[in-house]
């Protein structure tokens, strides 16, 4: 039998909205006959040409290739070692200046050091230490299982890797160096990028001296040469600590285990007076005025409600409407002062003695709550064994919290003693 070749009409074929290279390809793929180029068509290939020629750089530009050699050249840029020695110089300069610098430029060395000290502790860096692939591998697996069980505190997992000790040690000078600078300005957002990378860079020697410079350094007069300086006032509330910093500074000395330089950070910081005024100006300040005014808007309320009667004199109505008003105003915010300045149930192993006023408990808080810190790491983790510390500087820090007017481990209120 003769076979019968059935062949599909080409306007049957439904055509779709394709380019005309794919048309051209199909076309030649299905082994039909070619047609010579015409000027049009050759000026069409050539279109097409330069397009696939820009595709193609296009692609080459972000290939990984160029990639890895651009982020190569970012982070030979931002070496530690040449970052601070770039700070070295600007540092120097402004010290051998006899010009007051201004806070920009003292704000802006400060952040470049906690930029440089957030480098040293990243685990990145930390790892290139290593010598061995199988060093990296394994050091990058624990940096891997440290990020997940630190994603909760990211500060937490800065502090736990350990700088480079000698590039610690100059970046924390030329830190120290700045802020000791009788020219320089110590502002409240210089001291907390200070803190911070001394915090990173586990250095927590000077902290005393720098939050005693803070209050007590005399402050620079801006264009003026030679350069003048004005006292400072060391109780007012512009020169407390505030709470966050001494709280990252208590840290790293705790983990140092210097008990000496831990009692000067609180000294210098929760036993300021400028701290307890600040704390009476921002905790205090607007419930202090609401009960200055309580009497006023008692009378206001009084009046407002002795209209609302006809059986006596509207002024003896107002008379007994604000005594009222005014008992309850009283009783309740007595009652909730009594509730603020009693409570007790964050104390662990330091408390107070009996007879220390109410207002002295709830000014020096934060100084018993870092005295329980303290205590809390200095002694036993069991809490059947508290009681059992011995040794010198055990008995040098009860004795100095018995000098604060504090108990450390009351007998009363002991596991076990009840």
């Amino acid at each position: 039998m003769k076979r019968v070749a059935l062949t599909a009409q080409r306007g049957a074929r439904p055509k779709g909205s394709i380019c005309q290279l794919c048309q051209f390809s199909t076309s030649a793929r299905r082994g039909l006959p070619l047609e010579r180029p015409t000027p049009e068509s050759r000026s069409q290939a050539s279109d097409l040409r330069l397009q696939e020629s820009k595709r193609s750089s296009r692609l080459t530009l972000n290939s990984p290739l160029l990639n890895a050699r651009r982020y190569a050249s970012a982070s030979a840029q931002t070496d530690p070692k040449v970052a601070i020695k770039e700070i070295a110089q600007d540092a120097s300069a402004v010290h051998k200046s006899d010009a007051v610098p201004a806070n920009e430029v003292v704000l802006g060395l400060l952040q470049r050091c906690r930029r440089v000290a957030e480098s040293l502790v990243s685990p990145s860096y930390q790892s290139e230490g290593s010598s061995t692939g199988k060093g990296n591998a394994i050091s990058s697996l624990l940096d891997l299982e440290e990020k997940q069980n630190a994603a909760k505190s990211k500060g937490q997992a800065q502090s736990s890797q350990q700088p480079d000790p000698q590039l610690a040690e100059s970046l924390s000078q030329i830190a120290n160096a700045l802020m000791k600078d009788e020219k320089v300005f110590i502002s409240p957002e210089a001291l907390e990028c200070y803190t911070e990378t001394q915090t990173l860079l586990r250095r927590a020697e000077h902290f005393p001296e720098i939050f005693h410079l803070y209050a007590n350094k005399p402050v620079p007069e801006e264009n003026s040469s030679p350069v003048k300086f004005i006292k400072a006032n060391p109780k007012s509330v512009n020169s407390a600590i505030p709470a966050e910093l001494a709280n990252k500074a208590l840290e790293v000395a705790i983990a140092q285990k210097n008990l000496s330089l831990v009692l000067a950070i609180i000294d210098n910081t929760f036993c300021a007076p400028a701290f307890h005024r600040a704390k009476v100006f921002k905790k205090a300040g607007v419930p202090l005025v609401g009960l200055a005014a309580a009497p006023a808007a008692c009378y206001a309320v009084a009046s407002w409600a002795a209209t609302f009667q006809n059986t006596m004199d509207p002024n003896v109505a107002t008379g007994i409407a604000f005594a009222a008003t005014l008992a309850y105003v009283g009783g309740t915010s007595s009652m909730g002062i009594l509730a603020i300045t009693t409570a007790n149930d964050q104390m662990e192993r330091v408390v107070w003695i009996p007879g220390i006023p109410l207002r002295q408990r709830w000014l020096r808080e934060e100084e018993r709550a870092a005295m329980d810190r303290v205590a809390v790491a200095w002694g036993f983790k069991d809490p059947y064994m508290r009681g059992e510390e011995v040794g010198e500087e055990w008995e040098s820090l009860r004795e100095f919290i018995g000098m604060r007017g504090m108990i450390l481990d009351k007998t009363e209120l002991m596991q076990g003693m009840e």
